[in-house]
C-alpha cells in the first residue's frame, strides 16, 4: 500500500489472516537470508546515488542493504540507476527460486524421502501456505520476467523516490500486521487506524517477499498458471488486475511503463 497502489479489502483480509497464522515475517524464510548461491552475493550500503554499481550484462550480484532517494536526479539518470539498483536483487531472488525448484524436482522424482528431505518439504509448504501435493507447491514457485517486476517496482516507488523505499527498502508497499517485526508507520490512515509497512534488511528481502506473496495469494492463481506457459510480461500483466485497487487501470499503467521505457530489453539479463 502506498500513494499509487492500495490493496483491496479482500487482499487486506487475506494478508491479515496469513499474518496471524504464520507471522508475516516468518513467511519469508527465504527472504533476506544470505543463502549460498552459484554466484556469490555482495551486500552493499549506499551513501549517494553515485555508489550504485553501474549495470552490465552479466549483472554483478549486489544486494543493497540501504538505499537513497533518486528523486532529484535527472529523469534518464534516475531511471537507469533505479534499474541498476533493482535488477541484481531480482536476478538473485530468481536464482534462489530456481535452486529451490531444482531441489523440489529431485524430491518429486524419489519414491521415498529422508527425514531431512521431508522436513525441508514440510517447511516450504508451510511458507507457501499450501497443504496440497508437492506438485501443487511446484506450481506456486513461479518465475517472472525482469521487465514485469521492474515495471511494478517503478510504479510503486516512483522510480526510487518513495519514503517506504528509502526508509524501509520496501519496493512494493507491503503492509505489516505483525508488531514484532521491523516496520514503519505510513503517513495515511485506513478506516481511522494506523497503517504500517514492512521494513526489509535489503532490497533482496523485498524482492523475495514479493515472489512469495505472488506464490501464496489466491488472487494470483491465474498469474501462476499463465507463467507456466509464457514469460512475456505484456501477457502476464493482464493477470495482475487484482494486485491493485486500480484494477485494469493498473494493468494499463504497467503496459505503458514496460513499452515506454523498453523494459523488455532487460529480460535477457543474467547474473
Amino acid at each position: 500500500m502506498n500513494a499509487t497502489t492500495k490493496h483491496t479489502p479482500l487482499q487486506t483480509v487475506l494478508l491479515f489472516i496469513a499474518a496471524l497464522t504464520f507471522g508475516f515475517g516468518a513467511l519469508v524464510q527465504i527472504a533476506d537470508r544470505r543463502a549460498q548461491t552459484a554466484v556469490p552475493v555482495v551486500y552493499k550500503s549506499l551513501q549517494t546515488p553515485a555508489d550504485i554499481v553501474l549495470l552490465s550484462n552479466p549483472v554483478k550480484a549486489v544486494a543493497y542493504t540501504s538505499v537513497v532517494s533518486l528523486a532529484k536526479l535527472p529523469v534518464a539518470d534516475k531511471k537507469q540507476r533505479f534499474i541498476a539498483l533493482l535488477l541484481p536483487a531480482i536476478l538473485i531472488s530468481k536464482q534462489h527460486l530456481k535452486q529451490q525448484r531444482n531441489r523440489l524436482d529431485q524430491l518429486l522424482s524419489k519414491s521415498r524421502l529422508t527425514t531431512d528431505e521431508q522436513a525441508w518439504l514440510d517447511q516450504l509448504q508451510a511458507v507457501y501456505g499450501t497443504t496440497g501435493s508437492p506438485a501443487e507447491l511446484r506450481k506456486r514457485m513461479i518465475g517472472l520476467p525482469n521487465s514485469l517486476i521492474l515495471a511494478q517496482a517503478a510504479i510503486e516507488t516512483g522510480w526510487g523516490s518513495s519514503r517506504f523505499f528509502v526508509q524501509a527498502n520496501n519496493v512494493f508497499g507491503v503492509w505489516s500486521f505483525d508488531p514484532t517485526e521491523k516496520r514503519i508507520m505510513a503517513s495515511q490512515r485506513r478506516d481511522g487506524k494506523a497503517v504500517y509497512v514492512k521494513r526489509y534488511g535489503s532490497l533482496l528481502g523485498a524482492i523475495e517477499d514479493y515472489f512469495l506473496t505472488l506464490g501464496r495469494g489466491s488472487a494470483y492463481t491465474e498469474l501462476r498458471l499463465a507463467a507456466q506457459h509464457s514469460q512475456d510480461s505484456l501477457v502476464l500483466i493482464k493477470h495482475l488486475h487484482r494486485y491493485s485497487e486500480l484494477g485494469n487501470d493498473y494493468v494499463e499503467r504497467l503496459n505503458g511503463m514496460i513499452r515506454h521505457n523498453r523494459l523488455k530489453r532487460y529480460d535477457s539479463y543474467q547474473l
